[in-house]
């Protein structure tokens, strides 16, 4: 065996350094795209005069300006300079009252009188069905019609659309908090107080909250002796047949079983609503169970309420009970991190070492960690992708639920960037994996003309350059529907994300990864870190030149 000599060891350092420099600056380039989207300036609260106008030409017909905004009221103005009256947004009061999936924004439009012309639907990121029943509804839109600006801020009982109660409330909603009311971002504002608890917990005295968690602590003389789960404190909404509903969970702490449920309100549809609250309140079927028993009870066997033609609204009662003892029970345990996201860390460790390892590579190893990574990607739903990344990169991420998302995406952009190989995409990712275990069933594989494949292996590329381009500029296209791992989580329920789940994996049986090749723009991210790894090329240069001009659109 040959002595290394000093000049080979000089050598070895030198393109270990240059090869450790080319990943940093190719993880820079990621990091300072993410900064970007985070520094980007968020102008969808100022709402542009030129969106306005068209609106406001209809209910005053002489509007030909609308000033610049004073305190969030945009002047409207005739060809003259007369002032006709006001615009304003119901953003960005309303912006965290979702309705039946979203926050809605409407425009409002108040005379020099200061009472309300009309109110109009802006935008809406509730589900397009719901929006558009309310749409349709003329008297919805016609109850704020001459009510002047002081009574705005009054929830009394809004007039709200049959089929659509959530998105149709949550735009009142957003019309009250606009002009003054508190709390509208919760559906059950009130507090809980001690009548409410006084049957379980007869010598309680005083109450205190936990906002954090959403529980209350029931005391006598300043000592514990009960706990109540609160589910529109805790953010559990299972919806009953049209409408969420507040229920509350009364413990014995020390022995983990539940003395009762109480039903604070709803929103759901009458006569529903007051069956199941009698059904609760006279015939309790939680009353002296365990915690754990409520989890493991057989719902369709043995029902813990009994409320004939009212089983939707029942459902959401026993699923919010459920949800609420579930997250007691994992806060309780308080061991750090889940068996769920124990379990998910286990499987991305493994994939490591089985990407990089030399006995990895062998086709018993490949096809086995296959089977567990398709698992995985079923049970968890868990993978890196660039909608993902957007979205981290404009609001931010916690640890908390999402660690093991973390420690994936971590592994998928770093070993790669200073090792060159791509082990999540050859060994974790549940998509590739599901079309490794597809091209094993066909030997025939479809060989592409070389003009062709020299044309589909940009897309791709392609693909990724338009989504972060969009996301810079500040588009609102979902970036999921570039991709299919939506589909993992979600289910066939948004069809582009679907359809291009269904064809990509139709099209590995014929040819080899065929969606990792021609479709992936994540795999094309992870591509990028893994080329030429001691090696300066054309992409390092497009690739720096691209982050700078996002950085100059964002500064400048």
């Amino acid at each position: 065996m040959p002595i290394p000599t000093p000049q080979r060891h000089r050598t070895d350092g030198k393109r270990r350094l240059k090869r450790w420099a080319l990943a940093v600056y190719r993880l820079g380039l990621i990091l300072a795209a993410l900064m970007c989207l985070w520094a980007r300036p968020d102008d969808s609260k100022e709402l542009n005069p030129e969106t306005i106008l068209p609106i406001a030409k209809q209910v005053f017909s002489e509007v030909a300006e609308v000033a610049a905004p004073s305190d969030g009221f945009y002047p409207l103005s005739s060809a003259e300079g007369i002032l006709l009256g006001w615009a304003t947004s119901t953003f960005p009061q309303a912006e965290n009252i979702q309705g039946y999936s979203g926050p809605s924004e409407l425009l409002v439009i108040l005379d020099t009188e200061r009472k309300v012309k009309s109110v109009r639907l802006l935008s809406s990121s509730d589900t397009d069905g719901h929006v558009d029943k309310v749409r349709r509804d003329a008297a919805f839109w016609s109850q704020w019609t001459n009510v002047s600006e002081a009574s705005l801020g009054a929830m009394d009982q809004p007039m709200v659309v049959s089929g659509a109660t959530l998105t149709s409330e949550a735009m009142a909603r957003g019309v009250a908090a606009r002009f003054g009311a508190e709390g509208m971002d919760q559906w059950f504002p009130v507090d809980l107080v001690l009548a409410d608890v006084k049957k379980w917990y007869p010598e309680a005295d005083r109450i205190v909250a936990d906002p954090a968690e959403g529980t209350y602590d029931i005391l006598h003389r300043e000592k514990q002796i009960g706990l109540v789960l609160r589910s529109s404190r805790m953010g559990v909404s299972a919806r009953g047949f049209n409408g969420i509903s507040d229920v509350i969970v009364a413990l014995d702490r020390k022995k983990d079983v539940i003395l009762g449920i109480g039903f604070l309100g709803s929103r759901d549809n009458e006569p529903y609503v007051s069956d199941v609250r009698n059904e609760v309140k006279y015939a309790d079927g939680f009353a002296g169970k365990r915690v754990d028993e409520i989890l493991a009870h057989d719902m369709k066997n043995s029902p813990l309420l009994f409320t004939s033609g009212a089983s939707y609204t029942n459902h959401a009662v026993v699923e919010s009970v459920r949800e609420m003892s579930r997250r007691y029970l994992s806060e309780k345990k308080n061991q750090g991190l889940s068996w769920k996201t124990g379990w998910a860390l286990v499987w991305i460790a493994l994939g490591v070492v089985v990407g990089m390892s030399k006995w990895g590579g062998t086709r018993r190893v490949r096809t086995g960690f296959a089977v567990i990574s398709v698992a995985a990607g079923i049970w968890l739903g868990w993978m890196v992708s660039q909608d993902q990344l957007v979205g981290w990169g404009a609001n931010g991420l916690g640890m908390g639920a999402v660690l093991p998302l973390i420690v994936l995406t971590a592994a998928a952009l770093v070993i790669p960037a200073f090792t060159g190989k791509n082990v999540y995409c050859n060994r974790i990712c549940p998509h590739g994996a599901a079309q490794t275990l597809l091209g094993s069933l066909n030997q025939k594989r479809v060989s592409l003309p070389p003009k062709l494949h020299k044309f589909l292996i940009r897309i791709p590329w392609l693909t990724l350059i338009v989504i972060w381009t969009l996301a810079l500029l500040g588009s609102g296209i979902p970036f999921a529907y570039f991709e299919p791992f939506e589909t993992w989580s979600t289910g066939f329920t948004a069809w582009i994300p679907a359809l291009v789940f269904s064809v990509g994996l139709v099209a590995a049986i014929l040819m080899p990864q065929a969606y990792c090749h021609y479709g992936c723009p994540t795999g094309a991210m992870l591509r990028f870190l893994t080329l030429s790894p001691s090696t300066w090329t054309r992409r390092d240069t497009l690739a720096g030149l691209l982050i700078l001009a996002a950085v100059c659109h964002v500064v400048l």
